[in-house]
């Protein structure tokens, strides 16, 4: 097999993690700055939503195709060599890793991922029993207990925090 071809495979799984996460940042700029500076808190227009996909899967298909037309063209400039380098695969499998690993880390850091916290517990506690509402004590109160509130706001249900199902 052509080194050109070795070299486009090469490119194409890091190309698509380095994407993805160059697609998020760039549309989170771009939708920062429709929400600051165009549009605000008011209703965004309907055509505003297809349009954001568009250009997600614009920009993203755009760059993982540069991506991988680069490791083409790097491929096809190593031709004149030789034999395959093994470096290149790991440089690959790392370029593939570290993106994932950033946007694992994120999601962990900001807690998507891992284990709910009391307050979201609590939270999920109280609307599983039908309550309007949730309240947590503080945590430096000593116990921490979970008090599911009703309607109007008022208390209805203490549940200690530990005993609530995780």
């Amino acid at each position: 097999m052509k080194q050109r071809y070795i070299y486009s495979l090469l490119f194409l799984l890091p190309g698509f993690s380095v994407s993805l996460l160059g697609t998020w940042i760039i549309m989170g700029t771009v939708l920062g700055i429709l929400w600051l500076y165009v549009f605000g808190d008011n209703p965004w227009p309907t055509w505003i939503e297809p349009l954001i996909s568009v250009l997600f899967l614009l920009i993203f298909s755009g760059s993982w195709l540069t991506i991988t037309v680069a490791g083409y063209r790097v491929g096809k400039k190593l031709e004149a060599r030789s034999g395959f380098k093994s470096k290149h695969l790991w440089l690959s499998l790392w370029a593939t890793l570290l993106p994932i690993a950033i946007i694992l880390l994120h999601q962990l850091g900001n807690g998507n991922l891992g284990p709910k916290s009391p307050q979201e517990r609590c939270h999920d506690y109280c609307r599983y029993h039908g309550y309007q509402s949730s309240s947590t004590s503080p945590q430096n109160s000593g116990g921490q207990t979970c008090s599911c509130l009703g309607q109007y706001g008022a208390m209805e249900r203490i549940q200690p925090i530990d005993q609530l199902p995780r």
